[in-house]
């Protein structure tokens, strides 16, 4: 198996090409995808009829898939999920989700997630992705100082609206909650990461309450100042596969019609 990788953008992002994901991958193969995905962060991959174990397979190369929540207990022993507004056990089915990076509402954040296209609106259906070791690395000095030594409590309330910020009075208290730091390093690489998820950020250390919230305002509204440039829009076909590095890449949910179908098919990786 030859593999090759083409560059999506500058900053995000890599197609895989000569790769079957029906298959078994040699051991040269399996380092290949893993040093690309190192470097470019988002790995895509176009296949149609890829199987559950095929996805659970390519999993595995990256990491352990572990699933924290399931709607009901359909999937509870299963290794996949599906985000979907057209199944019974379908999650975060509807509606527009703004930049976030998924479960840094736990001691210890998603490293890896895969989506993989079945069901896609005839309309069409997108995804953003946004690099945030590029993004802190060109933040002003003086917006960058005032992240150092902050640290953030995230919040999901899984029984509220995903797509609007989780107030805690709202919000049961066996809701998941996590203290992260604001920009988190790498140990592997020393590369810092800006952790901004506006919706799941409800408090602050190392800062004022008042002060924190302008300060995830003030990043929020200069991320959006430079989006295009740090950013990879995906419009989703079936038999489209994309693994991203959740700690490293923000990604965001455009809106869609959602009197149409839509199932991606899930793996979660810590």
């Amino acid at each position: 198996m030859t593999l090759s990788f083409e560059p999506l953008t500058n900053h995000v992002g890599a197609e895989v090409k000569g790769l079957d994901l029906a298959a078994p991958y040699p051991p040269a193969t399996t380092e290949a995808l893993r040093q690309a995905f190192a470097q470019y962060k988002l790995l895509l991959v176009h296949q149609p009829d890829v199987s559950d174990d095929d996805q659970i397979r390519f999993a595995g190369v990256f990491g352990e898939i572990r699933i924290r929540y399931s709607r009901g207990n359909e999937n509870k022993q299963s290794l996949i999920q599906y985000v979907s507004n057209a199944r019974p056990d379908g999650i975060l089915g509807d509606g527009e989700i703004v930049f976030h990076m998924d479960h840094t509402f736990y001691d210890v954040p998603l490293t890896a997630i895969i989506l993989y296209g079945i069901e896609i609106p005839k309309s069409g259906t997108a995804t953003k992705f946004r690099n945030a070791n590029t993004l802190y690395r060109r933040l002003p000095p003086e917006l960058r100082e005032r992240t150092r030594g902050v640290r953030v409590l995230h919040l999901f309330n899984y029984q509220g609206d995903h797509t609007a910020w989780q107030d805690p009075a709202l919000a049961p208290p066996d809701s998941p909650r996590a203290w992260q730091p604001l920009v988190w390093k790498n140990p592997a690489t020393s590369e810092e990461s800006l952790w901004l998820s506006p919706l799941n950020t409800v408090d602050f250390e190392g800062i004022s309450r008042t002060d924190g919230r302008k300060l995830v305002e003030d990043l929020h509204d200069f991320a959006a100042s430079v989006d295009p440039e740090f950013t990879y829009v995906h419009r989703w076909a079936p038999g489209d596969l994309i693994i991203w590095d959740n700690r490293m890449l923000h990604h965001a949910r455009l809106p869609f019609a959602s009197s149409e179908r839509r199932t991606l098919r899930r793996s979660s990786i810590v």
